[in-house]
């Protein structure tokens, strides 16, 4: 008797430890099914700096991730390439290796890394504008540069863009080959640029771009190439008496994850990525647009501007022929071909 009287005691405790303990949970609204884990922050490198047309991808990216993922994913911006402590091709390393989770990055940066990319910058290959541009990139073009990107281990999520590349210089203004002899132009450290300006009878550099100004102000060099957008960020024309407007090079934008990341997705979270990822550059490139007439106006104030004729513009094109006959075999005909390069 006093055995089954232990045992039924016994019981009778158990019994209301599972009572209190199911009491105390349910009183906090707490379960194993509601409870979430620390949101996972990912970082974007972007090169340029806060003020630039750029950041419009960023933080629109940013934006819809977090809306559209409750949260999950959050993204820390890094302007003026501090994750790369300022070094591009370092920037672009990072994200193929995977230590850079999203990147914005234009493609000439990527061209140390995939040559056959250098195909979207190619001198005066767009030669109907950004009629030219969208044609291609929203197309042919804009796969192939995808699936270069891709096998080198980032995800592309959309295309931006910085635009088309124009010259600033110090020493005269710029409306015929000719006038191109013996300037000090800074070019990005990528071999064409710099093959494309010595054909043209100036003396390339390359150099930083953060060390642009500081060069430019104390005479070190004449003069730079940029898109509008970067021209004006950089504060270039602050000291810059010249500028050509002669569209001669493309210069696109990729916004990326890197594989790493991607692979950890689910297949709703890579549908979101995507989504935002062309919502992002899609009203970056809508932005960046309609910014070209009113930089260009505030340019006017403090610099010489000259726009190329058609004529003009035909001068340099034939000079610059031999760009294409020197790196047809690099890029080859078929990625050529699928920007609208077409052969005589």
């Amino acid at each position: 008797m006093k055995k089954t009287f232990g045992l039924l005691l016994i019981s009778i405790m158990i019994l209301s430890l599972i009572i209190g303990c199911s009491a105390s949970t349910s009183g906090t609204g707490e379960n194993d099914n509601s409870k979430t884990s620390d949101p996972i922050d990912l970082k974007m490198n972007v090169t340029t700096s806060e003020s630039s047309v750029w950041m419009v991808g960023a933080e629109t990216f940013k934006e819809i991730v977090e809306e559209k993922t409750n949260g999950r994913y959050t993204v820390s911006i890094f302007p003026n390439e501090q994750l790369s402590g300022g070094d591009l091709q370092k920037g672009v390393e990072m994200l193929f290796t995977g230590v850079t989770d999203l990147d914005i990055h234009s493609v000439i940066n990527m061209t140390g890394f995939e040559p056959k990319l250098t195909a979207c910058m190619m001198p005066w290959l767009f030669t109907n504008g950004y009629e030219s541009v969208d044609e291609v990139m929203n197309g042919e073009g804009g796969k192939i540069l995808f699936d270069l990107i891709r096998a080198k281990g980032a995800e592309p999520l959309g295309i931006g863009e910085n635009g088309f590349r124009q010259l600033t210089n110090n020493v005269r203004p710029v409306e015929k080959v000719a006038d191109m002899e013996g300037l000090k132009i800074r070019t990005p450290p990528i071999a064409m640029y710099v093959d494309l300006f010595k054909l043209f009878g100036a003396d390339p550099t390359s150099m930083s771009f953060s060390e642009v100004f500081t060069a430019l102000q104390q005479g070190t060099i004449d003069g730079q190439e940029n898109p509008y957008d970067t021209i004006r960020s950089g504060k270039i024309h602050e000291v810059q008496k010249y500028m050509t407007i002669w569209n001669y090079s493309y210069d696109p934008l990729i916004l990326s994850v890197s594989g790493k990341v991607w692979n950890s997705l689910s297949d709703e979270d890579k549908a979101i990525f995507k989504e935002a990822g062309e919502v992002a550059m899609k009203k970056q490139i809508e932005e960046s647009r309609k910014m070209d007439a009113e930089i260009i106006e505030q340019f006017s104030e403090v610099m010489e501007i000259n726009e190329l004729t058609p004529e003009q513009i035909s001068e340099f094109q034939k000079a610059a022929a031999p760009i294409y006959d020197s790196y047809r075999e690099i890029i080859g005909n078929d990625v050529l071909k699928a920007f609208g390069y077409t052969f005589d």
